[in-house]
Protein backbone atom coordinates (compact mmCIF):
# COMPACT_ATOMS: atom_id res chain seq x y z
CA UNK A 1 0.00 0.00 0.00
CA UNK A 2 1.55 3.43 -1.05
CA UNK A 3 1.62 6.27 1.71
CA UNK A 4 -1.24 8.62 2.16
CA UNK A 5 -0.51 11.81 0.64
CA UNK A 6 -0.33 15.17 3.60
CA UNK A 7 -2.93 17.68 2.12
CA UNK A 8 -0.03 19.89 0.77
CA UNK A 9 0.70 17.17 -1.11
CA UNK A 10 -2.53 16.40 -2.04
CA UNK A 11 -2.98 19.66 -3.31
CA UNK A 12 0.55 19.83 -5.48
CA UNK A 13 -0.61 16.85 -7.22
CA UNK A 14 -4.10 17.54 -7.51
CA UNK A 15 -2.88 20.77 -9.33
CA UNK A 16 -0.20 18.84 -11.44
CA UNK A 17 -2.71 16.63 -12.77
CA UNK A 18 -5.30 19.34 -13.72
CA UNK A 19 -2.78 21.43 -15.18
CA UNK A 20 -1.12 18.65 -17.97
CA UNK A 21 -5.11 18.20 -18.17
CA UNK A 22 -5.44 21.56 -19.73
CA UNK A 23 -2.57 22.55 -21.07
CA UNK A 24 -1.09 19.36 -22.48
CA UNK A 25 2.48 18.96 -21.26
CA UNK A 26 3.69 18.81 -17.20
CA UNK A 27 3.82 22.35 -15.30
CA UNK A 28 7.59 23.53 -14.00
CA UNK A 29 8.25 24.54 -10.44
CA UNK A 30 7.98 28.01 -10.87
CA UNK A 31 4.28 27.65 -12.44
CA UNK A 32 3.28 25.28 -9.67
CA UNK A 33 4.51 28.04 -7.17
CA UNK A 34 2.87 30.85 -8.80
CA UNK A 35 -0.31 28.36 -9.26
CA UNK A 36 -0.78 27.65 -5.87
CA UNK A 37 0.28 30.72 -4.32
CA UNK A 38 3.74 29.80 -2.71
CA UNK A 39 6.43 31.97 -1.77
CA UNK A 40 9.46 30.44 -2.96
CA UNK A 41 10.42 27.14 -4.98
CA UNK A 42 11.40 25.19 -2.35
CA UNK A 43 7.94 23.60 -0.74
CA UNK A 44 7.50 22.94 -4.33
CA UNK A 45 10.89 21.12 -4.50
CA UNK A 46 10.33 19.20 -1.08
CA UNK A 47 6.72 17.77 -2.04
CA UNK A 48 7.71 16.78 -5.38
CA UNK A 49 10.21 14.98 -4.16
CA UNK A 50 7.91 13.56 -1.76
CA UNK A 51 5.58 12.88 -4.41
CA UNK A 52 8.19 11.14 -6.14
CA UNK A 53 9.07 8.54 -3.44
CA UNK A 54 5.71 7.39 -2.17
CA UNK A 55 5.24 6.75 -6.36
CA UNK A 56 2.66 8.75 -7.35
CA UNK A 57 5.18 10.74 -9.64
CA UNK A 58 7.89 10.60 -11.68
CA UNK A 59 10.61 13.01 -13.14
CA UNK A 60 14.24 13.76 -14.00
CA UNK A 61 16.03 16.18 -11.65
CA UNK A 62 16.76 19.68 -13.80
CA UNK A 63 14.77 18.53 -16.79
CA UNK A 64 11.87 20.88 -17.64
CA UNK A 65 8.67 19.84 -18.02
CA UNK A 66 9.49 16.15 -17.31
CA UNK A 67 6.84 15.35 -14.32
CA UNK A 68 4.45 11.83 -14.88
CA UNK A 69 1.52 10.97 -13.40
CA UNK A 70 2.01 7.49 -12.08
CA UNK A 71 -1.29 7.25 -10.03
CA UNK A 72 -3.51 9.89 -11.71
CA UNK A 73 -6.98 10.58 -9.78
CA UNK A 74 -8.97 11.86 -12.72
CA UNK A 75 -11.19 8.68 -12.78
CA UNK A 76 -15.23 7.59 -13.23
CA UNK A 77 -16.43 4.21 -12.23
CA UNK A 78 -16.88 1.31 -14.55
CA UNK A 79 -19.98 0.16 -13.73
CA UNK A 80 -20.91 -3.29 -15.17
CA UNK A 81 -22.31 -4.41 -18.29
CA UNK A 82 -24.59 -3.01 -21.25
CA UNK A 83 -26.50 -5.35 -23.97
CA UNK A 84 -26.25 -3.68 -27.37
CA UNK A 85 -28.29 -6.15 -28.88
CA UNK A 86 -31.24 -6.91 -25.88
CA UNK A 87 -32.24 -5.66 -22.61
CA UNK A 88 -29.64 -7.06 -19.44
CA UNK A 89 -29.76 -5.86 -15.79
CA UNK A 90 -26.74 -3.72 -15.24
CA UNK A 91 -25.25 -2.29 -12.29
CA UNK A 92 -24.11 -5.59 -9.91
CA UNK A 93 -23.30 -5.15 -6.21
CA UNK A 94 -19.71 -5.59 -6.42
CA UNK A 95 -16.73 -3.20 -6.23
CA UNK A 96 -16.58 -0.91 -8.32
CA UNK A 97 -13.89 -0.84 -11.27
CA UNK A 98 -12.37 2.67 -12.02
CA UNK A 99 -11.48 3.62 -15.25
CA UNK A 100 -8.72 6.12 -15.77
CA UNK A 101 -9.61 9.11 -18.52
CA UNK A 102 -5.94 8.73 -20.09
CA UNK A 103 -7.82 6.34 -22.51
CA UNK A 104 -10.13 8.74 -23.48
CA UNK A 105 -8.57 12.35 -24.26
CA UNK A 106 -12.12 14.19 -25.04
CA UNK A 107 -12.87 13.98 -21.20
CA UNK A 108 -9.42 14.71 -20.01
CA UNK A 109 -10.28 18.59 -20.12
CA UNK A 110 -12.71 18.14 -18.18
CA UNK A 111 -13.48 19.71 -14.11
CA UNK A 112 -13.61 17.45 -11.28
CA UNK A 113 -17.24 18.73 -10.53
CA UNK A 114 -18.09 17.71 -14.47
CA UNK A 115 -16.63 14.36 -14.18
CA UNK A 116 -18.53 13.59 -11.97
CA UNK A 117 -21.23 13.40 -13.77
CA UNK A 118 -19.74 10.38 -16.41
CA UNK A 119 -19.93 6.74 -15.97
CA UNK A 120 -18.55 3.73 -18.04
CA UNK A 121 -20.34 0.75 -18.96
CA UNK A 122 -18.53 -2.81 -20.60
CA UNK A 123 -20.62 -3.57 -23.81
CA UNK A 124 -21.91 -6.75 -24.58
CA UNK A 125 -23.58 -7.50 -28.11
CA UNK A 126 -23.39 -5.93 -31.50
CA UNK A 127 -26.16 -4.80 -32.47
CA UNK A 128 -24.66 -1.00 -32.10
CA UNK A 129 -21.54 -1.70 -34.63
CA UNK A 130 -22.88 0.95 -37.30
CA UNK A 131 -22.55 3.50 -34.46
CA UNK A 132 -18.77 2.07 -34.14
CA UNK A 133 -19.50 0.38 -30.67
CA UNK A 134 -18.17 -3.40 -30.94
CA UNK A 135 -18.86 -6.01 -28.42
CA UNK A 136 -16.11 -5.77 -26.07
CA UNK A 137 -15.97 -2.06 -25.78
CA UNK A 138 -16.44 0.14 -23.08
CA UNK A 139 -18.78 2.95 -23.33
CA UNK A 140 -18.45 6.51 -21.84
CA UNK A 141 -21.72 7.92 -20.28
CA UNK A 142 -22.85 10.97 -18.59
CA UNK A 143 -26.10 11.14 -16.24
CA UNK A 144 -29.46 12.18 -17.91
CA UNK A 145 -32.81 11.03 -17.08
CA UNK A 146 -34.69 13.16 -18.67
CA UNK A 147 -35.73 11.87 -22.05
CA UNK A 148 -37.63 15.23 -23.26
CA UNK A 149 -34.49 16.81 -22.96
CA UNK A 150 -32.50 14.45 -25.38
CA UNK A 151 -32.77 15.03 -28.92
CA UNK A 152 -33.76 12.07 -30.99
CA UNK A 153 -30.68 10.23 -32.44
CA UNK A 154 -28.74 10.15 -29.27
CA UNK A 155 -27.40 6.98 -28.38
CA UNK A 156 -28.71 6.90 -24.49
CA UNK A 157 -28.57 3.58 -21.58
CA UNK A 158 -32.28 3.34 -21.33
CA UNK A 159 -33.42 1.42 -18.49
CA UNK A 160 -36.35 -0.36 -19.04
CA UNK A 161 -38.57 -2.49 -16.67
CA UNK A 162 -35.41 -3.26 -14.56
CA UNK A 163 -33.04 -4.25 -17.41
CA UNK A 164 -31.17 -2.00 -19.30
CA UNK A 165 -29.71 -1.56 -23.16
CA UNK A 166 -27.29 0.74 -25.21
CA UNK A 167 -29.52 2.03 -28.36
CA UNK A 168 -30.13 5.10 -30.55
CA UNK A 169 -33.43 6.93 -29.14
CA UNK A 170 -36.43 8.23 -30.57
CA UNK A 171 -39.18 9.68 -29.25
CA UNK A 172 -43.08 10.71 -30.23
CA UNK A 173 -44.85 11.47 -27.63
CA UNK A 174 -45.20 8.83 -24.80
CA UNK A 175 -43.94 6.58 -26.99
CA UNK A 176 -40.19 5.95 -27.09
CA UNK A 177 -38.49 3.99 -29.63
CA UNK A 178 -35.31 1.75 -29.07
CA UNK A 179 -33.25 1.65 -32.57
CA UNK A 180 -30.23 -0.86 -33.07
CA UNK A 181 -27.00 0.32 -35.39
CA UNK A 182 -27.34 -2.57 -36.61
CA UNK A 183 -30.05 -4.11 -39.45
CA UNK A 184 -30.17 -7.80 -37.71
CA UNK A 185 -32.03 -6.16 -34.38
CA UNK A 186 -35.20 -5.00 -34.54
CA UNK A 187 -36.07 -1.95 -32.35
CA UNK A 188 -38.14 -1.67 -29.37
CA UNK A 189 -40.74 0.05 -28.82
CA UNK A 190 -42.08 1.58 -25.39
CA UNK A 191 -45.22 3.63 -24.64
CA UNK A 192 -43.97 5.67 -21.56
CA UNK A 193 -47.60 5.73 -20.23
CA UNK A 194 -48.13 2.07 -19.40
CA UNK A 195 -44.43 1.13 -19.10
CA UNK A 196 -41.69 1.96 -16.96
CA UNK A 197 -38.72 3.72 -18.86
CA UNK A 198 -35.10 6.24 -17.17
CA UNK A 199 -32.69 7.24 -19.38
CA UNK A 200 -29.54 6.09 -17.11
CA UNK A 201 -27.16 8.35 -19.39
CA UNK A 202 -26.13 9.73 -23.12
CA UNK A 203 -23.15 8.62 -25.03
CA UNK A 204 -20.18 10.33 -24.79
CA UNK A 205 -17.42 8.02 -26.27
CA UNK A 206 -15.76 4.69 -26.19
CA UNK A 207 -12.70 2.91 -25.73
CA UNK A 208 -11.59 -0.53 -27.74
CA UNK A 209 -8.72 -3.19 -26.14
CA UNK A 210 -9.39 -2.81 -22.44
CA UNK A 211 -9.47 -5.76 -20.43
Amino acid sequence: MQPRLTPAQERIFYWIEDYIAEHGIAPVAREIESGLKYSSPAPITGHLKALKASGYITYIPRKARSIQLLRPSRQIPLLGTIAAHSLVTIFPDEEVEMLNLSVLKKLSRLSRNELSQHFALRVRGDSMEGAMIADGDVVVMRWHNDPTEIKNGTIVAARVNETTTLKYLHRQGSRITLLPANKRYQPTTIDAEHEEVEIQGVYVGSVRGLI
